[in-house]
């Protein structure tokens, strides 16, 4: 376990978290700007491979990041060029040994936002409103083709005055660097939310957005939209919509609704160039706004579980209730449906059979009881699951299932009775369906402490194939990854989730599973963050250790998984 340093302050950081710019950082990490309201001043320097200012100018840079190690200042490269990926930045980054991360504002939503015309310019923002309170060169040392000794240190005069909260200089200097190709300048652009917005938003948004749906408005029309426009472009800039958190650099997910550069583009133009409507129909309005019950077909056995009553606000402990299934032999299971009676109150629901992997086929330890035998994990829009094909759950004869439901509050009381359905196998599947959970259940996380790491391992007795991973962790959790180590040592990421955020959590559904042989390591690795820094923190002066309510903690890497070689169980073994 590795702990950074500690804080104690006596409140969280006052922030309206308006203008919350999120990136990736060519490494993979992610930054949301509020995170740092707890500095003096968020310094970006706009890079870009290849620009010879940049290179040049290098040696500046670090200079004026070294000489404010100790000021509480955060820094940041930012590269919006249409030319560079993470890849090639990170090629960069190594060969001129770049000090401080570099973000990759793909979607040049950033460059909009700030208007970013130039590589090399340096900007400062105000931790807590992120308004731009310097521009200009780090000095006047470089011209084009041309350089000096340096007589001027503009970004240093400016950053000691906001540090000394001092009037600014007058930014007298224009920044020399190499012109960023905007989309928005090169292109006649004419998006409307007939033909552009109204696809992207039914493709991605409205699955939650609808009347039945999780989220606490529906997309109905143009004239909703266009309310919600301002609340839009918000949340596209920080990142937090659509809600999927997995890095999308990593990991293949049949189910992923995350959102193209292109589309958040698109999105975030269409918002700042008058929201046009466009000709044709408003297709919004012509989608139902109710689920199908039952999209999965109508089930087998259908479990209508006791009501619960939710209040209004407040953190609610997990409920459980245990359920038989009525079966008169024994079953196989194909899938699972879930139908919560509060959608927007039912945060998450885990099912599983306590009965059942006592000794855990392919680790040499004994299976933990709630977590290496869960059947099916319901959260967010994934409410109904079936099995990967030619795959299935063995359930015995009288078999009990037990629910753990986490609930969260909607601002008024509710009441909950959730349905399960129940799809079996008339015919036994060609292979069983497993779970295996990599637990750390022996850790402390002190109070008011951030960039708390934690580990855990499982390593592989038997070849395996992997097809769901579903990270968990809690309210102080900030990034979640899961990898493979093979025999060889060789390392792969299954998935990274740099924005873990409790309230979203998914089944991720691998496209293809990925083989996994004997002698590997199963790794789980999560960070926490137990200060006023996590907005999502009931209490940073609490000592954290493992529980099973969501304010206490967890690290928890599920996976569901089938023998590398068929492993038929019969309705008598």
């Amino acid at each position: 376990m590795t702990i950074g340093c500690q804080q104690n302050p006596s409140e969280p950081v006052a922030d309206s978290r308006q203008n919350d710019y999120a990136l990736f950082d060519a490494n993979g990490g992610f930054h949301r700007f509020s995170r740092y309201n707890d500095h003096k001043a968020i310094v970006l320097w706009v890079q870009g491979n290849g620009c010879p200012i940049v290179r040049n100018a290098m040696t500046d840079f670090k200079q004026f990041v070294a000489d404010y190690e100790q000021e509480n200042v955060v820094f940041f490269m930012l590269n919006s060029n249409l030319q560079d990926d993470r890849a090639k930045v990170q090629a960069e980054a190594k060969a001129y040994d770049f000090p401080v991360p570099v973000l990759m504002d793909e979607a040049q939503l950033l460059a909009e936002a700030l208007d970013i015309t130039l590589t090399s310019e340096l900007l400062i923002l105000h931790p807590t409103t992120r308004k731009v309170l310097f521009r200009g060169p780090i000095n006047n040392r470089l011209d084009y083709e041309a350089q000096r000794p340096p007589t001027e240190t503009y970004a240093r005069n400016a950053l000691n005055a906001i540090l000394k909260d001092t009037p600014l200089p007058e930014n007298a200097a224009m920044a020399k660097g190499c012109t960023v190709t905007r989309t928005s300048k090169i292109n006649e652009e004419s998006f409307t939310y007939t033909e552009d917005i109204a696809p992207i938003l039914t493709n991605h948004c409205v699955r939650c957005h609808k009347d039945d749906g999780i989220a606490p408005w529906s997309m109905t029309d143009y004239q909703t939209i266009r309310g919600w426009s301002s609340t839009i472009k918000q949340v596209l800039l920080s990142k937090r919509m659509p809600p999927w958190k997995a890095d999308p650099h990593i990991g293949d997910f049949k189910n992923d609704f995350s959102l193209a550069d292109s589309s958040a583009y698109a999105l975030y133009r269409w918002i700042e160039t008058g929201m046009e409507r466009g000709h044709g129909e408003d297709t919004l309005s012509k989608l139902p706004q109710k689920t199908k019950a039952w999209p999965l077909g109508t089930p087998d056995t259908i479990i209508t579980l006791q009501p619960e009553t939710i209040p209004a606000t407040g953190i609610i402990p997990y409920r459980y209730q245990t359920f038989s299934l009525g079966l008169k032999e024994d079953t196989w299971l194909q899938g699972v449906g879930i139908q919560p009676g509060s959608t927007k109150a039912v945060h998450h629901i885990v099912l599983t059979n306590k009965e059942t992997n006592k000794k855990s086929l392919i680790v040499n330890r004994p299976a933990r009881p709630w977590t290496d035998n869960y059947i099916a994990l319901g959260g967010g829009i994934d409410q109904s699951t079936m099995f990967p094909e030619g795959t299935g759950v063995f359930l015995k004869k009288g078999t009990e299932l037990t629910i753990q439901i986490h609930y969260t509050p909607t601002g008024k009381e509710e009441e909950d009775r959730t349905q399960l359905g129940f799809y079996y196998y008339d015919t036994p599947p060609e292979k069983e369906f497993y779970a295996l959970s990599p637990s750390n259940t022996t850790f402390t996380i002190p109070p008011h402490s951030s960039n708390v790491t934690l580990t855990v391992a499982d390593t592989l007795t038997k070849d395996i194939d992997i097809h769901y991973l579903v990270p968990h962790m809690h309210y102080r959790g900030t990034r979640m990854r899961m990898s493979v180590i093979a025999p060889s040592g060789e390392q792969q990421t299954l998935i990274s989730v740099p924005d873990y955020n409790f309230n979203w959590q998914y089944l991720y559904k691998l496209k293809e599973p990925i083989r996994v042989t004997k002698g590997s390591v199963i790794l789980v690795e999560g960070t926490y963050d137990n200060s006023w820094q996590n907005p999502l923190n009931p209490d940073p002066s609490k000592e954290l250790h493992f529980g099973i309510q969501s304010t206490d903690e967890m690290l928890i890497g599920f996976l569901n998984y089938t023998l590398a070689e068929p492993h038929k169980k019969t309705l008598t073994e």
